[in-house]
C-alpha cells in the first residue's frame, strides 16, 4: 500500500471518528450564547469507538461571517476569537447537551478553556431552582472538577477587562454576577480593576477539585497557582493529581498485542499490573519476543524509507523522537556535541541512529530554529533520518518500532507527556529527563533518567550537564547493553527490560487507570455532593 493512503489509516487500520452528522438546531435551545449576534453552536454527532462524540460548529447559515469560522481553527492568537471559542464551549455546550436531553450535573473542565461552564452552571441553578447567587454557586462548584495541564503561567489564557465586558457583560447580566466578582475569580489580585482575567484561576476558583496531570505537575501546580487561596501553605493548596495514561489498545502493536492476548490474557488491557496473569509474560520464550520486536523495527525502516528515502540499518540501535518542537522539549539537546554524537552514530560495531519527527507552533521562532537544525542534521549524516508531515501514523511507526524513547524536556516543564508511554507499553525503553509521568514511572528495571540539577526557579540552568550525562548513558549503559548478545544472537538482558517495560507501562500509565482515578477521586464524590445538596428542601429538591 502506498505510504501516503496507509498514513490515511495507520498501519493499524484504525479509522476517525465515524458517523459524524450534523442535525439541525433542535427547537427549545434558549438565547443565543454571547455575543448576541452568535446562534447556538450546532453539535456533529458520532462515535469514538463505544463513546459518543460531540462537536460544536458555529459554521451556520444564519451566523454572521465572522462568526462562522469561529470553531476552524485552535490556538488562535487574537483574544476576541479565542474568547469566542471559549464561549461556544463553556456557554454553548452545556446548552447543546441540554437540548440533547443530558441533564449532567457533574462537569469537567480541561484547562481553562471550559471556564463559562461555571457561569453557565449557575445560571440555570438560579433559573430552574430560585436559588441565591451564592447557594447557585455553591452547588455549581459541587460538581465542577479543574485539571490544569500547563506548568507556566503563561499557557493560560488571559482577556483584558474591556473585552470580557464587551462580550459577556449582557449575560453577566442575565446570571446576576456582578461583572467586577466576575472578573475578581479571574484575578491574581482582586480588586484591581487593571488586572485581565486569567482562565486558570477561574477554574481553580470555581472548582470543588482540582489537579494537576502527574505528581510532579501537581506539585508544581500548588506553587504556581498558590495565590488562588491567600495565606495557605503551599503544601496545603489543594491541587491533587491524575496522571494522564494512553489508551493502550489503540497504540500497542497488534502483532504485540496478539502475544499479550496469548500469553497474558485476551483482555490484558484491562488487568491491574498486580494481577498475576501478567507473569505470563515472563514465560514468553525469548526468540519469539525479539522477532515481534524486530518485525516492528523493520515496519519503520521501511515506512522511513518510503517517506524519505533514507536507508536505515535495522540492526543498528535506534532512538527515536517525535513530539512538538517547543523550545523546553530540547530536540537537539542530543546534538550539543555533534563530534561525540557522530561518534556514536558511525561507530562500526555498535552504530546508533536517530529518528525524528514533530512539527513547530507556526508562531514559534526558536521552535522552528531547532527544527531546521535537526532537519539540517538529518541531510549530513546518513544515520539521522527527520519524518516530515507528523501525524497519528508517524508516531504508532515510531512508538511501535524504535528501541529507545528518547524524551529530554527541562525539568518541571513537562506536565505530563504521553508519548514514552505508548512507547514502554510497546517495550521501546524510555531514556528521559525525570519530569512529568517518567519522574513516578522510573524505576533502571525499565529504562534510563538523565539527572537534572534544574530548579522550579531555573528550569534552564543545566542544559549542558544534562547533555553531558545524555552521552554519558548512551555511551556506557544504552549502547554496551543493547548489543551484548547470548550464544543464540540474543540481547537477554535487553529483552527482560522489554518485558518489565510493557508490564508496568501497559498498566500503570494506561487511559484505564487514569479513567479509574477520575471516577473513584473526582467523578463520583462530585456526583454525591451534587446529590445532597439537591435534596436540600430549600433548594428545591
Amino acid at each position: 500500500m502506498p505510504a501516503h493512503i496507509r498514513r490515511r489509516l495507520g498501519d493499524s487500520g484504525r479509522r476517525p471518528p465515524q458517523g459524524l452528522q450534523r442535525p439541525r438546531p433542535p427547537a427549545g435551545r434558549g438565547r443565543p450564547a454571547l455575543p448576541q449576534r452568535l446562534r447556538p453552536p450546532a453539535d456533529r454527532r458520532g462515535t469514538v469507538g463505544r463513546v459518543p462524540l460531540f462537536l460544536l460548529d458555529t459554521d451556520l447559515d444564519d451566523n454572521p461571517a465572522d462568526f462562522r469560522t469561529i470553531s476552524d481553527r485552535l490556538y488562535t492568537p487574537e483574544p476576541d476569537r479565542r474568547l469566542r471559542q471559549e464561549i461556544v464551549l463553556g456557554i454553548g455546550g452545556v446548552r447543546a447537551l441540554r437540548a440533547m436531553g443530558i441533564e449532567a450535573t457533574v462537569f469537567h473542565m480541561n484547562e481553562g478553556h471550559g471556564f463559562l461552564v461555571a457561569a453557565e452552571r449557575i445560571r440555570e441553578l438560579r433559573q430552574r431552582r430560585q436559588l441565591t447567587l451564592q447557594e447557585a454557586r455553591l452547588m455549581a462548584r459541587a460538581g465542577i472538577l479543574f485539571t490544569t495541564h500547563t506548568p507556566v503561567a503563561a499557557g493560560s489564557d488571559y482577556f483584558e477587562p474591556g473585552l470580557v465586558y464587551e462580550m459577556l457583560g449582557r449575560y453577566l447580566a442575565e446570571v446576576g454576577i456582578p461583572f467586577e466578582r466576575f472578573m475578581d475569580l479571574g484575578r491574581h489580585a482582586p480588586g484591581d480593576p487593571r488586572e485581565p482575567l486569567c482562565t486558570t484561576f477561574v477554574g481553580l476558583r470555581m472548582a470543588d477539585n482540582s489537579v494537576g496531570v502527574s505528581r510532579l505537575h501537581g506539585s508544581v501546580s500548588r506553587r504556581l497557582w498558590k495565590d488562588a487561596w491567600p495565606g495557605l501553605p503551599e503544601e496545603q493548596v489543594p491541587i491533587g493529581s491524575v496522571t494522564n495514561g494512553a489508551h493502550m489498545p489503540s497504540w500497542v502493536a497488534p502483532e504485540l498485542a496478539d502475544l499479550l492476548r496469548r500469553h497474558v490474557a485476551w483482555d490484558w488491557w484491562d488487568l491491574d499490573a498486580t494481577d498475576p496473569r501478567w507473569d505470563g509474560i515472563d514465560n514468553v520464550p525469548d526468540e519469539e519476543l525479539w522477532e515481534i520486536h524486530c518485525g516492528l523495527k523493520t515496519r519503520l525502516v521501511e515506512f522511513a524509507h518510503e517517506l524519505t528515502g533514507d536507508n536505515l540499518d535495522v540492526d543498528a540501535l535506534t532512538l527515536g523522537f517525535s513530539r512538538r518542537f517547543a523550545p523546553y522539549k530540547r530536540a537537539n539537546l542530543v546534538m550539543t556535541d555533534l563530534k561525540r554524537l557522530t561518534r556514536l552514530l558511525n561507530d562500526p560495531k555498535r552504530p546508533l541512529q536517530l529518528v525524528f519527527s514533530g512539527k513547530a507552533h507556526p508562531a514559534d521562532g526558536p521552535g522552528k530554529e531547532i527544527l531546521r537544525q535537526v532537519v539540517g542534521l538529518a541531510r549530513s549524516e546518513r544515520r539521522v533520518c527527520f519524518l516530515p508531515d507528523y501525524d497519528i501514523a508517524i508516531a504508532q511507526a515510531l512508538v511501535h518500532g524504535a528501541d529507545v524513547w528518547l524524551n529530554n524536556p527541562r525539568r518541571f516543564l513537562e506536565a505530563s507527556g504521553t508519548s514514552g508511554m505508548k512507547a514502554g507499553a510497546n517495550g521501546v525503553l524510555n531514556c528521559s529527563v525525570p519530569d512529568g509521568w517518567w519522574d513516578e514511572g522510573y524505576s533502571p528495571e525499565i529504562g534510563w533518567a538523565i539527572p537534572s540539577g534544574a530548579t522550579l526557579d531555573r528550569p534552564n540552568a543545566d542544559d549542558p550537564g544534562e547533555a553531558e550525562v545524555l552521552y554519558r548513558v548512551l555511551e556506557r549503559e544504552v549502547v554496551p547493553l543493547y548489543y551484548e548478545r547470548d550464544a543464540r544472537g540474543l540481547p537477554v538482558g535487553w529483552l527482560a527490560m522489554i518485558r518489565a517495560s510493557i508490564r508496568q507501562v501497559a498498566t500503570e500509565f494506561s487511559a484505564r487507570r487514569m479513567v479509574l482515578d477520575y471516577f473513584w477521586e473526582a467523578y463520583a464524590p462530585a456526583a454525591r455532593r451534587v446529590e445532597q445538596l439537591r435534596l436540600l428542601p430549600d433548594w428545591g429538591g
